[in-house]
């Protein structure tokens, strides 16, 4: 087994045949918000029993992220099949940072997943696992000169979200000579009301893109064919994440059509692609209600293809999903470490913390507890981590069986944005991950230990 980098910390397997979720509170651009409900208790936990995820959080410690490797498999398979049931040419890009495993990464790869990348790190990873440079994108509203030339010398397409970035761009292609693929991100001002505001990046207050109504979209097309080593392949927009309504999707796509004809119109060029971006969410709580990828590709395509009928080639659909592939196939599993009652509020206190899973603190996102092997005795409990602050809460006021110190705890629709989001602050060891495939267990990647801690880190004597 092949190790590369950070002290053998990612294991590449033969899994994913390469060789080598949010569940939105009521949130506006304010900070108002709604109180969390108190559900009543639910045991499921997807395909996994309560004894199999025992088993695995005795044999492997915990905590540790567990990942149904069929589910990604399902997943990918059913929005991709969506699409191109609806729509003549379609490109599937995963969103690397919703979670970056070797093994995961190539799973999608396998399956015919391009790559969406933010960072050179992201791109780099995508080229380990097979990817193909051409099927590559990076997406930064702050990309460095390094990254931008690593993307021209390895052929990735160049995602622009201003004109300053085009112009710095242009410099960096003058200087190398070498012909480069871009496309331009539009800023629609679109806004998803019904995710936390942290995670809505289609409207006019955000850092993102190239505002859809003061012309600059037009100046950097300009720009672009303008230059003869640029080739300008489409049009960009990503509105957000965990998007569980279809009216934001559809006024997204509307505006990417006006400005692909106006392309049309003023340069008689007729774009390549246009990129919808990602956002598709998942149900984080029990009994809510999903928004298919059947439904939603197919009034994408009823939209797309009325509304650039003119072109004499629709330009292909481009998707960037993340969250929709991989967040319900993922399980934090934590140990019960103490239980306290006091007369104003019941703690659950685990071995895990916003160190291993950041969402709920950064964005106050709703995940789904399970006590496991028990389901009575429900009392009103808060689960905290085991972090010094205050904020270390997983959940607030939950109706949930009395556990016992010792008790396995999962986690549900942890595996987008967990393990990718997570440290050591405190100087805890990041947790292992581990694969189920057809019921045979696999270790992804090994649990931290001190070492691991001091890794690239100098003790220099003349400062002690």
């Amino acid at each position: 087994m092949s190790k590369i980098n950070r002290r053998s910390f990612f294991e590449i397997s033969a899994l994913g045949g390469v060789a080598i979720g949010l569940a939105p509170r009521a949130f506006s651009l304010s900070t108002n918000k709604r109180s969390e409900p108190l559900a009543r208790y639910e045991k499921s936990t997807y395909d996994f029993s309560h004894r199999e995820l025992i088993k695995i959080a005795e044999k492997y410690g915990s905590p540790a992220y567990v990942y149904d490797w069929n589910m990604i498999k399902d997943k990918y398979l059913e929005l991709s099949k969506a699409f191109k049931n609806n729509y003549p040419k379609v490109k599937v890009h995963y969103a690397y940072k919703a979670n970056t495993n070797l093994n995961i990464v190539s799973l999608l790869t396998s399956l015919g997943a391009g790559a969406e990348c933010i960072s050179e790190g992201e791109m780099k990873i995508a080229l380990e696992c097979g990817q193909d440079p051409k099927n590559m994108i990076l997406t930064s509203n702050s990309k460095s000169t390094k990254e931008l030339s690593f993307a021209i010398e390895k052929g990735v397409l160049i995602n622009i979200d201003s004109l300053s970035g085009l112009k710095k761009l242009i410099k960096i292609i003058d200087e190398k000579k070498v012909k480069t693929r871009i496309s331009i991100r539009v800023n629609p001002d679109v806004t998803t009301t019904s995710t936390h505001k942290h995670i809505s990046t289609g409207h006019k207050f955000t850092k993102f893109g190239l505002m859809y109504l003061n012309g600059d979209i037009y100046k950097a097309c300009k720009l672009a064919l303008d230059h003869k080593k640029i080739q300008l392949v489409g049009i960009h927009s990503h509105i957000g994440s965990q998007i569980l309504e279809l009216g934001p999707f559809e006024k997204n796509i509307k505006i990417l059509s006006k400005v692909a004809l106006e392309i049309k119109k003023q340069f008689n060029y007729e774009i390549k692609s246009i990129n919808m971006g990602g956002g598709l969410g998942i149900p984080y709580r029990d009994g809510e209600k999903e928004l298919s990828p059947k439904t939603l590709a197919r009034q994408m395509g009823i939209q797309l293809k009325r509304k650039l009928k003119s072109f004499k080639r629709l330009p292909e659909l481009w998707l960037e999903p993340g969250r929709y592939f991989v967040a319900q196939a993922g399980i934090l599993l934590a140990e019960v470490n103490s239980v306290k009652m006091t007369d104003i509020r019941n703690f659950i206190n685990i071995n895990t913390g916003f160190n291993h899973l950041a969402r709920p603190v950064m964005y106050e996102a709703y995940h789904r507890v399970r006590i496991l092997n028990k389901n009575s005795n429900i009392k009103k409990f808060q689960v905290a981590g085991n972090i010094c602050e205050t904020g270390d809460v997983l959940t607030q006021m939950r109706n949930l069986p009395m556990p016992e110190i010792g008790d396995k705890v999962a986690i549900l629709d942890a595996g987008a944005y967990g393990f990718s989001m997570a440290s050591e602050y405190n100087s805890f060891y990041l947790p292992a991950e581990i694969a189920i495939k057809d019921g045979k267990e696999f270790i992804i990647r090994e649990r931290e230990d001190f070492e691991d801690l001091l890794r690239n880190q100098k003790i220099i004597r003349k400062l002690v």
